[in-house]
């Protein structure tokens, strides 16, 4: 950014917040990259509050600087290009109306590689998708503009992800700051907030970064998974127009039928303190984003499946129990009827003792992409490699732990239903309260790092 012509008129200050233990002020080439600002660098050490911590802290700090019309959010884990950075600033000077502009992700691995061109909420699940009449993971090196239409058309989006987010800082002071909820559905969440004041996202071409692709991660069974659950019920609390919820609750259990039938015994553990933690009301936000990620990883940690290890020689070789049906190698179901017995079959099994043997010698080998719930609910024990394919884990199935989550589950689930409305008002009542500036200054003094540590 700081040896970049183009930004030279562009950017009034750099704000790093740093919330890690390898820190930047520590790197070979710090010196050199703050030089390159010309003094416009500000360093900012905080304890870990995550990326709605690290964003909110730059939001704050642009108000009370008072010298910006934007704060461009980007993220930790990307490589930006600053001709990208001068279109958004651009397009926002010339929208009539302050709007939210936001830039494009594409593959850190594939540069040529789009991952969505723009994306929405559904309302009535409250869960990501693409927008429609467009496609994911478009291929320019395959696919060049001038030979892909759809990428022509006007795309209305819901929201930007804040791997690149320039927010006008008109939009802070009318909504406030992000979500206090350490890590996902804050920039989704933040800019539904917007919209319903008028305040409009656009996802601009032209503008992007480079990022990690979501298919080299799987943050729904990690420790993640607390995250992904409790911040899109609060989401859903805060925005959605369905009564109860609309399909949230639904598609919320059979999310957790699926991970127990998938023996991610510690997926499913995370998601129910989530929704427990949910039940609490709108205190436990700020009051545990700083110490919350400590206790999730701490109950993660406890399951098998959760420890991962990288040595190829860690579990033996595999041995199955009986052959596969007829030599047919596993498949997912491939209509209703052999789905619903698939399901049924698999969730029996889980009723059944484990066979002593399973305990340290496991059935298969099962790759990350390939451990659906339809082949590992059939099994005892199963080695699952990781996401980006650098470890192992030993699923074991519990038939205890199994019946006790089920019914947690089921149980928490109820309660949510039926308290609703109730947790809605509370949520939405609290709203201006837990964005407000002043609450998140009182995190962050809470959280303050001592310059010496």
């Amino acid at each position: 950014m700081g040896g970049d012509e183009i930004l030279k008129d562009v950017i009034d200050r750099v704000y790093v917040i740093d919330q890690g233990n390898q820190l930047v002020a520590d790197q070979p080439d710090f010196a050199e990259a703050e030089a390159g600002l010309g003094g416009r660098l500000e360093l900012i050490r905080q304890g870990n509050l995550g990326g709605s911590g690290g964003f909110s802290r730059g939001m704050a700090e642009t108000l009370e600087a008072g010298d910006s019309q934007y704060v461009l959010l980007l993220d930790d884990d990307v490589q930006d290009e600053p001709e990208g950075i001068y279109r958004a600033v651009m397009f926002g000077d010339f929208c009539r109306r302050p709007t939210i502009v936001g830039g494009h992700m594409f593959s850190m691995h594939d540069k040529a590689a789009l991952h969505a061109a723009g994306e929405r909420i559904n309302p009535y699940t409250f869960w990501w998708a693409e927008m429609p009449g467009t496609k994911t993971e478009h291929d320019f090196g395959h696919r060049p503009l001038r030979a892909t239409p759809w990428l022509h058309r006007r795309i209305d989006v819901d929201y930007n992800g804040w791997w690149m987010c320039l927010i006008p800082v008109e939009a802070l002071r009318e909504v406030g700051l992000s979500l206090p909820v350490f890590i996902k559905w804050d920039d989704s969440e933040f800019c539904l907030r917007a919209g319903e004041v008028g305040i409009p996202t656009v996802s601009l071409p032209g503008a992007a970064v480079w990022h990690v692709p979501w298919v080299d991660k799987d943050d729904s069974i990690d420790w993640q998974a607390y995250y992904h659950q409790r911040n899109r019920w609060l989401a859903a609390l805060l925005h959605s127009p369905y009564r109860k919820g609309g399909g949230l609750p639904r598609m919320s259990f059979a999310a957790d039928v699926k991970h127990l039938l998938s023996l991610q015994y510690s997926a499913v553990e995370l998601r129910l303190k989530a929704l427990e933690d949910l039940l609490e009301g709108p205190g436990h936000l700020h009051a545990t984003i700083g110490t919350n990620l400590g206790e999730v990883r701490r109950m993660r940690a406890e399951h098998p499946d959760a420890v991962v290890t990288k040595d190829p020689a860690a579990y033996p070789i595999t041995r199955r129990h009986r052959p596969v049906a007829k030599g047919r190698l596993p498949h997912r179901p491939s209509n209703p009827l052999a789905f619903a017995a698939s399901a049924a079959t698999g969730a029996l099994r889980q009723l059944r003792p484990v066979r002593p043997e399973a305990l340290d010698i496991p059935e298969e080998r099962v790759a990350a992409a390939a451990a659906k719930w339809w082949r590992l609910s059939h099994l005892d024990s199963a080695v699952v490699t990781s996401a980006d394919g650098t470890g192992t884990s030993m699923y074991i199935r519990d038939p205890k732990r199994f019946r006790s989550y089920l019914r947690r589950s089921l149980r928490l689930h109820r309660k949510a239903v039926a308290r609703w409305s109730q947790m809605q008002r509370e949520y939405q009542a609290a709203l201006g309260q837990f964005t407000s500036p002043e609450q998140w200054r009182e995190t962050f003094a809470a959280n303050a790092v001592d310059a010496d540590d």
